[in-house]
């Protein structure tokens, strides 16, 4: 699974775990190879004198063939799922932590369409090589020792279909990088217009968004079809090339005067590797889809392990516990290069501070803030710092209990709205998490199974109102020492407001929020550079 260094690397194959599997393929593959041999043997003594033992121990070989492509078989799909499941992993954490992160058809085209290039490569493609090669090493020497011409006849039909493979092996590649591109804008198009629907149907524009997504998906059929002129010529010659192996041996096992016993071997042994060299064909289409999807997945791998890398380099050796002990003067500090231009940020505890500038501008502060986003850039003075202390340097499960945060943007996982309630803190007491958030406007009367009801699709079966209700109360739980709102609040149910806002006015913590909320009462601003009456302490 090595590239060359013009390309994006992969996780290695040869891994922990997956040493053990790719040694067994290695086995399997010499003794599928032996088993062709004793065969083709036996078959030639059959083929000189009827035997009934001599039958039964075919027989008896060729179960040993088919337990052993067997195993192959399932070996294979076990490395492959191994690998993909490491991948799978990689991606959905780049997609969780990406400040701005693919579309939801994106990740879903790249966890299906392009993890299944790279399973495919490996199960149906590497896998065969890996154990074919053998096979073919091990029935070229049984050809050799019955005549050195007939082990010629095999190399050269080896020769031939490896040079017809390369040559359009390039054109296999282009056009499955063109598929793949087609089908992630067509991914993104539905996933968009899915979403959108409600103001598609309201505003008269199904039939216009439908031909849109029409129009995408001939590009994706004209992409199909072009990719499928270069499979099928990959495995038509993979497919004829042994067939005429299959003549050549016939023709030198007559000109080299050969009796039926070695003719009647020579074509075992020869449509034993027409199996083979039949994958072949197919190998080399994986081989160029996995490259496609390599250039996708590799760089997005490449990230997720720097940023891995990066937090066990800069894990603080003090935890939550340990920076509410020192205080709570909180410090917040953008990036350098992160585009937002805004002053470093002083705050006290009891301040209530509104971002200002444009929506764009406000939006990714708070999301920054709330995500522990703002080390993506590399800057170490970047971040949320309390008592001195960089939130970012905690592990998740100690940053959540000193930040927390309700955002527009945001929507309930899929769970029971008990878990999603103490999401950010799983051991707090149930009891009190319901008494906060019927305080902020939950009716749970309403729920079929109350705190039991199964979240799912973004919230359902909650209401907006309802879902705003869930996520305020989350972040208010515990009261963290930094606490990131938007006008997410906008959304509670007028009493739950009325409350909430009532909470945020006597909170013991930093309260930073975006947008118009009124009743909150701020005691500074926080604008971008150049702005007039920028927070200042």
């Amino acid at each position: 699974m090595s590239a060359s260094s013009a390309e994006p690397s992969l996780p290695r194959l040869i891994a922990p775990g997956r040493r053990k599997l790719l040694a067994g393929l290695l086995g399997v593959g010499i003794l599928a190879g032996l088993f062709s041999i004793c065969i083709g043997w036996l078959i030639g003594r059959l083929s000189s004198g009827f035997s009934l033992g001599v039958l039964w121990l075919v027989v008896a070989l060729i179960l040993g063939f088919f337990g052993s492509k067997y195993l192959e078989r399932v070996v294979a799909e076990k490395l492959g799922q191994h690998y993909v499941a490491q991948l799978r992993r990689g991606l959905m954490s780049h997609a969780l932590r990406s400040s701005r992160g693919p579309s939801a058809g994106i990740t879903i085209a790249r966890s299906t369409n392009d993890l299944s290039s790279i399973r495919n490569w490996i199960v149906q493609g590497l896998v065969p090589l890996v154990a074919g090669l053998p096979l073919l090493v091990v029935s070229g020497v049984g050809l050799w020792m019955l005549h050195p011409l007939l082990a010629g006849s095999l190399v050269l039909i080896i020769v031939l279909e490896a040079g017809i493979l390369l040559i359009l092996a390039p054109g296999t590649f282009n056009s499955a990088r063109a598929l793949r591109k087609n089908r992630g804008y067509l991914a993104a198009r539905i996933s968009d217009t899915v979403a959108a629907r409600t103001a598609i149907s309201a505003s008269g524009g199904i039939d216009r968004e439908v031909n849109r997504v029409q129009d995408s998906s001939l590009k994706v059929i004209q992409a199909s079809v072009q990719r499928a002129r270069y499979a099928g010529a990959l495995r038509g010659s993979a497919l004829a090339l042994p067939l005429f192996g299959t003549a050549l041996m016939v023709g030198t096992a007559s000109l080299a005067g050969l009796g039926h016993p070695a003719v009647a071997t020579a074509l075992t042994l020869m449509g034993i590797c027409s199996g083979s060299l039949g994958e072949w064909g197919k190998a080399v289409e994986y081989r160029q889809n996995y490259r496609a999807g390599r250039r996708i997945i590799a760089p997005l791998w490449q990230q997720q392990r720097k940023w891995s890398e990066a937090d066990r380099e800069s894990l603080s050796s003090r935890d939550a516990k340990e920076l509410l002990g020192h205080g709570s003067a909180v410090r917040i500090q953008l990036p350098a290069d992160g585009g937002e231009q805004f002053p470093v940020l002083r705050a006290q505890p009891g301040e209530r501070i509104q971002v200002q500038g444009t929506q764009a501008q406000r939006t990714e502060v708070v999301r920054g803030i709330a995500t522990g986003s703002l080390d993506q850039y590399e800057d170490r003075l970047a971040g949320v710092w309390i008592a001195e202390g960089r939130s970012e340097d905690l592990p998740a499960r100690d940053r959540r209990k000193l930040i927390g945060s309700a955002l527009e943007s945001m929507v309930p996982e899929r769970g029971t709205l008990a878990r999603a309630l103490r999401y950010r803190h799983p051991g707090a007491s149930l009891p009190r998490a319901l008494d906060l958030a019927v305080d902020c406007g939950l009716d749970l009367e309403q729920l079929p199974d109350r705190e039991q009801t199964k979240l799912r699709r973004g919230g359902e079966p909650l209401g907006r109102s309802q879902q705003a209700a869930l996520l305020v109360t989350r972040a208010l739980l515990r009261e963290p020492t930094v606490l990131v709102l938007d006008e997410l609040l906008t959304r509670l149910p007028a009493q739950g407001y009325e409350q909430v806002v009532r909470r945020i006015n006597n909170y013991p913590g930093v309260v930073i929020y975006a947008g118009d909320l009124p009743g909150i009462e701020p005691t500074s601003s926080w604008q971008p550079v150049g702005s007039p009456a920028n927070h200042q302490q």
